[in-house]
């Protein structure tokens, strides 16, 4: 694959300034997503006294830093927060970039970086991962993998799908790759709907409301419905425009060139295997955790955010991604047990662990397997 014709020292500066746009972005998603408002309009405000932020003073880490962490208006204290969102942002984009390279598919990890960083803070703030985040994003990740597959870098190391989807041995054939990867693209946001309306159906008796007293802002809640319907119902158009894309494209290129189609096929079939096995073992370690101990031992948003991260990185990552999370989910769970006064009982944000779990093996899963491979 051939990369940008561009000095590298020139991507790295280009790529951690990217970061930190993208940064300041996040942090809006951050803030506003969780309560149901948009991210679109009003501009940026002060979260103290609700005075829109002129534009010299939005600049990423260096308004920060010229305000010395105040708000020019109130005075008040800029959470550190945000410029370490930024901070953070433009460093894992440069580690991105020497990771793979100045080549177009490190967009692809762009996004699902971005997508990680907003879901580890909004789930260490408010302990949720936010559908109108998920849903678009599993999209995405299984966009990503099919368009890299087929187009992108080809490495010697592949996994035989058949050992997931039995019967995906057999020859290549557009018609059925272009079926059932449009049924693969149109079903993926009602996978994910069919699951929420099953959750309650299934487990509900067993909820934990302990903390149910909390004051609830019933305004607050009836934003993050309307936000949380509008965003799945989007996401249902988008993945039924994206499958008949799909099949149009398979079948073009069938016509020109079977390989790009059944590389890309391979690495749509790989992305939903990658799915299913890394939400659905999640899921089956809840419904157990439900039966045994009566209690709700793990939100629904972590099983749909290990689907987003297998989609997108296979399932071995998947697998690399669960025993990580596991051993960071357990060192934070301690931590937190002791500072709390709820012991053992206290809330674990999951989503934190998984999703530092995922940077991690998203920066070193490719060069580990090409070492062991020894390419």
């Amino acid at each position: 694959m051939t990369g940008f014709d561009l000095p590298f020292s020139f991507s790295v500066v280009f790529a951690f300034l990217f970061g930190l746009a993208i940064g300041s972005f996040i942090n809006v998603v951050i803030h506003r997503v969780p309560r149901g408002e948009s991210i679109v309009r009003p501009g940026s405000r002060c979260p103290s006294c609700n005075a829109a932020i002129r534009a010299f003073d939005n600049l990423p880490l260096l308004s920060y830093a010229v305000l010395r962490g105040r708000c020019r208006q109130c005075r008040k204290w800029i959470s550190p927060v945000y410029p370490l969102v930024e901070l953070l942002t433009g460093l894992m984009f440069v580690a991105l970039l020497f990771k793979t390279g100045p080549t177009w598919e490190i967009l692809l990890e762009f996004v699902f970086a971005s997508v990680m960083i907003a879901l580890i803070f909004i789930d260490a703030r408010h302990q949720k991962l936010p559908d109108a985040v998920i849903y678009p994003a599993f999209v995405f990740a299984l966009i990503g993998a099919t368009v890299r597959a087929g187009w992108g870098e080809q490495t010697s190391f592949t996994i035989d799908i058949s050992i997931i989807i039995p019967g995906m041995e057999s020859e290549f054939e557009a018609w059925r790759a272009a079926l059932f990867g449009a049924l693969l693209f149109a079903l993926a946001a009602p996978g994910f709907s069919l699951l929420n309306q099953l959750d309650p159906i299934l487990f509900g008796k067993y909820y934990d409301w302990e903390e149910a007293d909390e004051e609830i802002d019933e305004a607050q809640a009836r934003r993050e419905e309307r936000q949380r319907d509008h965003a799945i119902a989007a996401t249902m158009i988008f993945g039924l425009i994206v499958a008949i894309v799909w099949a149009a494209m398979v079948v073009f290129f069938s016509a020109k060139n079977q390989r790009v189609s059944e590389e890309a096929y391979g690495g749509l079939l790989r992305a939903s295997s990658g799915a299913l096995i890394g939400g659905g073992f999640i899921w089956w370690v809840r419904a157990g955790y439900f039966f045994i101990r009566k209690l709700d031992g793990a939100g629904l948003g972590d099983v749909k955010m290990m689907s987003v991260v297998g989609a997108f990185l296979g399932w071995l990552g998947a697998f690399g991604v669960l025993l990580l999370g596991s051993i960071l989910g357990s060192v934070i769970g301690v931590i937190l047990a002791y500072r709390s006064k709820r012991g053992l009982k206290t809330r674990l944000p999951f989503g934190v662990s998984l999703g530092i779990a995922s940077l991690i093996v998203m920066l070193t899963a490719t060069p580990f397997f090409r070492w062991y491979i020894g390419q």
